[in-house]
């Protein structure tokens, strides 16, 4: 009898042991999922407090980050208002230098742009002394694809290219450093009528001083990007030909008639070069014939002379 009652106290013992080890299992593992949720939310969490960087990706993590409306936005307007600078460049020929100079001026007036720089060089009509023009001409970006076309119009186009420069980040972070200088001023300013003595007043006045000349500089730069941007910078360069350059593409007969022709005008040219020379030297090679005259008509007389004295011996 005290066998089975202490075999029953033994199994009910086990029982109570294994329901206890079953109730600390479903514990921890309760335990572990909220662990994992809170774990989940604080993730969830700390994605969208990061910033994003230019790719769309959040800073310090890899994969696709969580759209953020406001963020999106903000990157598509600085996509849409890129800051942009442009050049373009015109290499040209023209039979009518003075013309073309005039007419790109006033296409210029008319546009609503300036001539930054010009310079003018040679001073015959052809040949290796042939004049050329160097144009540096602001117009307004809204009229550079007219003006574009008005030079490949009216002169023959060698070549151009076009460059641009991205200035966005200088511009927003010039935009930055000028609004932290504001705020920086206005907080100096109010330093100044709270000031209790003189070193206190001069001390802040210095610095104020100084962040008004830092703001007047970046407020130049940022004016200078801003004149930069709203005129297309083109750079015209002009070459007074006779005959001007078939750019287009050719077939070999085309391309070696052109040269044969090419070579007779140089020929033709090179003769007349010549018979302008001798022309215009015409003074100096009748000159140059008295002086043969006068030296012949001496070395005869010499040798008639001799001669008589030979004879009379």
């Amino acid at each position: 009898m005290k066998t089975i009652k202490s075999a029953g106290i033994l199994f009910i013992s086990l029982f109570m042991v294994a329901v206890m080890l079953c109730g600390c299992g479903s514990k921890a593992t309760e335990d572990d999922y909220d662990a994992q949720v809170d774990e989940t939310e604080f993730s969830d969490e700390l994605d969208d407090a990061q910033d994003f960087d230019d790719n769309g990706e959040v800073a310090g993590f890899k994969g696709t980050a969580k759209s953020n409306t406001s963020l999106t936005a903000k990157t598509d307007d600085l996509k849409d208002n890129r800051k942009i600078i442009e050049y373009i460049n015109f290499n040209v020929e023209t039979k009518n230098f003075d013309k073309l100079i005039d007419d790109i001026n006033a296409k210029v007036k008319k546009s609503g742009g300036y001539i930054e720089s010009s310079e003018i060089g040679g001073n015959s009509y052809y040949g290796a002394d042939s004049r050329t023009a160097e144009l540096k001409i602001r117009v307004p970006q809204k009229e550079q694809s007219d003006f574009s076309d008005y030079i490949s119009k009216n002169s023959n186009v060698v070549s151009n290219s076009v460059t641009t420069d991205d200035v966005t980040d200088r511009y927003i972070d010039t935009q930055s450093r000028i609004k932290a200088l504001k705020l920086e001023k206005e907080t100096l300013e109010k330093l100044i009528a709270q000031s209790k003595n003189v070193s206190e007043t001069l001390e802040v006045y210095e610095r104020l001083t100084s962040v008004i000349a830092e703001m007047e500089s970046y407020q130049g730069r940022l004016n200078k990007m801003d004149n930069l941007i709203d005129y297309t910078t083109f750079t015209v360069y002009i070459v007074e030909v006779e005959k001007v350059t078939n750019v287009e593409k050719q077939n070999w007969f085309s391309k070696t008639w052109d040269n044969l022709v090419e070579n007779l005008s140089d020929l033709g040219n090179g003769f007349l070069d010549i018979l302008s020379f001798v022309i215009s030297a015409l003074p100096y090679w009748i000159l140059i014939a008295a002086v043969i005259v006068v030296i012949v008509f001496i070395i005869r007389r010499r040798k008639k002379k001799k001669a008589k004295d030979e004879v009379s011996f």
